[in-house]
């Protein structure tokens, strides 16, 4: 556990990994079955409406790539997501329930490990450069001048998109005092220096409880060209990592890997 300011900025991550008893068809975005999961196993219905949610998923992966559309797994599939608590009570219980199995629709998964961490304890990188990747669609919302009816994204990797996502719900879940004038460094000192697509660069996933969702899925790669706040950025990307970017985050959209790099 961290002081950061005054607030203790703790996060807790939960992989679970388990195989499949019987085959199952997933028919769209493997993200909102594994927010149905947690809310299955915590009891607590009451959390799909929470604004901030304090948990958030990845999709589903099967076989180690991310479930983003209708799907058949075979029976004996190796299946895992993650889940990202900020609170500690709710993390605790999700494992002691999760242990025992839970349901892909009808087909049982027996749990063959939950790996349960506090990683505010884990050591910051001190690298200069890193690659986001984009496991499932990513967006983020675009804030009205004028008024308009229907919702509108912005589906760029740009630097400010992302640390500005992650500052704000690290603000609303309490475990980042990072604000305006870390926001206005980034906007300075960290630039996008290359990004690419994994074929669409713009993808759109059928949401199981109907409606769809667009958004990015590839890689960026970005550099900090400056050390004063470097420790700020990991600690925003921390965050990121385990609680995702954009919206729809609850429900796995905007999942991220974060991998420092070498500038060289």
């Amino acid at each position: 556990m961290l002081l950061i300011g005054g607030v203790f900025f703790c996060v807790w991550r939960v992989w679970v990994r388990g195989r499949l008893g019987e085959g199952a068809a997933v028919s769209g975005f493997s993200g909102t079955l594994v927010q149905a999961i947690v809310l299955s196993v915590l009891g607590r219905g009451d959390l799909h409406d929470a604004r901030p949610k304090p948990f958030a998923v990845s999709p589903l992966f099967a076989g180690g790539r991310p479930v983003l559309d209708a799907a058949a797994l075979p029976a004996g599939e190796l299946v895992e997501f993650r889940v990202g608590f900020a609170q500690r009570g709710l993390a605790e219980a999700f494992v002691d329930g999760v242990a025992g199995g839970f349901r892909i629709f009808n087909s049982r998964v027996a749990v063959e490990e939950v790996e349960f961490r506090d990683v505010s304890v884990d050591p910051l990188p001190g690298a200069s450069c890193f690659r986001l990747e984009f496991l499932s669609p990513v967006r983020f919302a675009v804030k009205p001048l004028y008024r308009r009816r229907r919702a509108l994204f912005d589906f760029t990797p740009r630097p400010l998109n992302v640390f500005k996502s992650a500052v704000r719900h690290g603000r609303a879940l309490g475990v980042l005092d990072l604000g305006a004038p870390f926001l206005r460094w980034v906007y300075t000192y960290v630039g996008l220096a290359d990004f690419g697509c994994f074929g669409r660069c713009v993808r759109t996933v059928s949401l199981l409880g109907g409606g769809v969702a667009r958004g990015f899925t590839g890689w960026a790669v970005y550099r900090v060209f400056g050390r004063r706040r470097l420790e700020d950025v990991w600690r925003a990307l921390r965050v990121a990592e385990v609680f995702n970017v954009g919206t729809g985050r609850g429900m796995g959209l905007g999942a991220v890997r974060v991998e420092p790099r070498d500038c060289g």
